[in-house]
């Protein structure tokens, strides 16, 4: 985590936290080592001088050194994971030992000697498989090991990633910048600025250029309530069947709309948020989207994969929060929605999947290669239309 601790302030605060995570997190896991012993094969073999002089069996004098003609097999065995951990004694451990071993690349080298005078094939044999069974021995305990770790990662550099974004934009005075100007009807301001209505890598994720400028974000809990109010018509379209079944996309968009001004309180304008074209709710900041919501029937997949382009078409701030509602007549909603998470995920600007639910919201994170760093968070809603036939 020290190469975490050490990244500049600019880059992690201009980087994708998604892509952020999933590259030290690829980065810090361990390949667990696999031994082919089943492929083990003589690598050399070779002619050498044994030294005999503690052979019982032999006439030797004590304190008299005896050496014979003997020979040198080197045994090669290939193995998957990282070699590293041949060097690393397991936290649980055989006191059966550890035989002498050399790593080459993708294989491991056992190396035996005997007296040419003396061989005993089947006891060669036998003692060459027991060298090879102490080490797969000691691979099943590093496994536990890694097991551990790799388990640990995830959650390691996640919390190491916050503590560094929070220490850079405390350096860099953005703080400020956390929250996007948003204030519900009848509370106090919650925000610091007024408001209007209510995704092993060797290459870190690339940023734009330029220094760090602080953008306005939505928060997460005032997202998680403007799809909770959006959820909720999913009850009203259930109770006026026959109100909803002639209605097209900008006019079932229209009363998503009245749900949510009804819950913020605006300026000027008396809304926050605002239409846009014929099927899109936006919130907007300056000349960018903070929250963007896309209205569509479901006409199958091509339309499906329109409508995500369009989404991503807009203009943006470095976090954007958006929802793609999908108005469904056909009698299949959890094959629409498997579809629809299918494709999702196949994007190009696909970086994580933070959940999806087989029967409700999934949720995404998309960056653009036109514009990297700048996460778009995409939850995606299907809402079942009764149909006027």
């Amino acid at each position: 985590m020290n190469e975490i601790k050490s990244l500049e302030n600019g880059y992690v605060l201009k980087a994708s936290e998604a892509e952020l995570e999933e590259f030290y997190t690829e980065k810090a896991l361990i390949d667990p080592l696999v031994l082919h012993s089943d492929q083990q094969y003589i690598k050399n073999q070779s002619g050498t001088q044994i030294d005999v002089s503690n052979d019982f069996r032999r006439a030797v004098f004590p304190g008299e050194r005896a050496v014979v003609t003997g020979t040198r097999i080197d045994i090669a065995i290939p193995f998957d994971g990282d070699p590293m951990l041949w060097r690393i004694r397991a936290s649980t451990w055989s006191s059966g030992g550890y035989p002498e071993i050399d790593i080459k690349n993708d294989e491991i080298i056992l190396s035996v000697s005997f007296p040419d005078d003396s061989v005993n094939p089947d006891q060669l044999k036998s003692d060459i498989n027991r060298s090879i069974g102490s080490l797969e021995d000691a691979i099943g305990y590093l496994k536990n090991d890694v097991t551990n770790h790799n388990n640990s990662v995830p959650n390691a550099v996640k919390q190491a990633l916050k503590r560094k974004r929070e220490l850079a934009q405390a350096t860099t005075g953005a703080v400020a910048a956390l929250g996007i100007p948003v204030k519900r009807v009848d509370s106090s301001p919650t925000f610091t600025i007024p408001a209007r209505r209510r995704t092993k890598p060797t290459n870190r994720p690339s940023v734009e250029t330029g220094a760090y400028q602080p953008e306005p974000v939505l928060d997460e809990k005032e997202y998680q309530h403007i799809l909770e109010i959006m959820r909720s018509m999913s009850l009203v379209i259930e109770r006026n069947p026959s109100s909803f079944a002639s209605l097209d996309e900008e006019s079932i968009r229209d009363h998503f709309l009245l749900q949510l001004n009804g819950h913020y309180e605006g300026g000027a304008t008396g809304e926050t948020f605002n239409a846009a074209g014929k099927t899109d709710i936006l919130i907007r900041e300056g000349n960018k989207n903070v929250f963007i919501a896309e209205c569509k029937f479901w006409r199958g997949n091509k339309v499906f994969v329109e409508a995500i382009g369009q989404l991503l078409s807009y203009l943006t701030w470095r976090d954007s929060k958006c929802a793609l509602m999908i108005f469904n007549r056909t009698k299949d909603s959890n094959a629409v929605r498997s579809k629809m998470h299918e494709t999702m995920e196949s994007l190009p600007a696909h970086r994580k999947t933070v959940f999806h639910e087989a029967e409700g919201d999934s949720r995404y994170i998309l960056v653009k290669d036109s514009e990297p760093g700048k996460e778009i968070i995409v939850t995606t809603q299907l809402y079942d239309i009764p149909s006027n036939k």
